[in-house]
């Protein structure tokens, strides 16, 4: 099939009032699939009934509805979501397609779902594994991409912090949370709290080239072949990031591009603080400049939502090795 019309259906609408989605999923495939040349139309997921949903479906016709909140059952019971979908495939004939991008194993819902949605992508290898099975349709691996930048952002005063930043919940996840504490003993951090007053995800490009450095902490390191946002966000728009690594980081992003450690112990701690000190003493512009130049390159989401589109409308296979940057010198 040739897909000419999309609808993302999510979190369209910022929590925090601002113009921008609040979702990495719908920022970088509304991006990505209009950069490819298809028209895409946003539906927000939360402040619109069941009801409302199904009949501006029916009403924009779409050739594709991509969701990844259809399984939040904190929101809606997951059977009158699915539902739905039923309803509107038989309608219109569109195709539904689940994304699933989170640091889990499992999905919220792991039961077959081949008559509510037609194929699925996911960013992890165990979650691929396991979704094949369970949800009875085509599932696929699509990590994480960046958003595209024609150049870095410049430099703004009132971002240009000495200290480290880290963009998150310095609360959430029990090791990240007790790793901060353990930097926090050892020097100050510049910490933005994620759907907050100081939320900054909207000024990324600016916060990236103009703090010292950047921390990339997250979850599921545990989990084979998952990937933090925080790669993609701040490697993409040209920081200096201090990262743990997540397992196969190698295979999607060369060692010299960032400061990067392997764990949350007390010798990763003073890894840390080592590579900030450098940060603040050594020119990092070059490193800067080949991160950002490379992920623009290799990782940008024009790239993988082409190959997104190239499963739908071309029967191609995405493989563990289909972002390996080694396939792509």
């Amino acid at each position: 099939m040739r897909v000419k019309k999309v609808v993302i259906l999510g979190n369209i609408k910022s929590p925090m009032g601002r113009p921008e989605p609040y979702s990495w999923f719908v920022l970088t495939y509304k991006q990505g699939l209009e950069m490819n040349g298809i028209e895409v139309i946003g539906v927000d997921y939360k402040s619109n009934s069941l009801s409302q949903i199904k009949q501006t479906l029916i009403d924009i016709n779409p050739d594709v509805v991509f969701t990844h909140l259809s399984f939040h059952s904190n929101l809606r019971p997951t059977h009158k979501v699915l539902q739905m979908q039923k309803d509107v495939k038989k309608q219109i004939g569109c195709m539904f397609i689940h994304i699933m991008m989170d640091a889990y194993k499992d999905d919220r819902y792991m039961g077959n779902v081949s008559d509510a949605f037609d194929m699925a992508f996911v960013s992890n290898y165990e979650i691929l594994k396991r979704g094949r099975k369970a949800w009875g349709i085509p599932t696929h691996y699509s990590p994480y991409a960046s958003l595209c930048y024609d150049e870095m952002a410049k430099p703004v005063k009132d971002l240009s912090f000495k200290e480290p930043v880290f963009t998150g919940s310095p609360h959430l996840h029990q090791d990240r949370s007790d790793f901060i504490k353990r930097l926090l003993q050892q020097m100050p951090l510049r910490i933005f709290q994620t759907q907050s007053g100081n939320d900054i995800r909207h000024r990324t490009p600016e916060l990236s080239v103009s703090a010292s450095s950047i921390l990339g902490l997250c979850t599921g390191y545990g989990i084979d072949g998952y990937k933090d946002v925080r790669y993609w966000q701040f490697l993409g728009t040209g920081a200096c990031l201090i990262a743990r690594r997540f397992s196969n980081t190698r295979d999607l992003i060369p060692d010299d591009m960032y400061f990067g450690f392997d764990g949350y112990n007390n010798n990763d701690v003073s890894k840390v603080v080592e590579y900030h000190e450098r940060s603040l003493k050594e020119d990092t512009t070059d490193m800067r400049r080949r991160a950002f130049g490379f992920i623009q390159k290799y990782h940008n989401c024009k790239r993988r939502i082409g190959d997104v589109l190239d499963v739908i409308e071309n029967d191609k296979n995405l493989t563990k090795d289909s972002y390996n940057y080694r396939n792509f010198i």
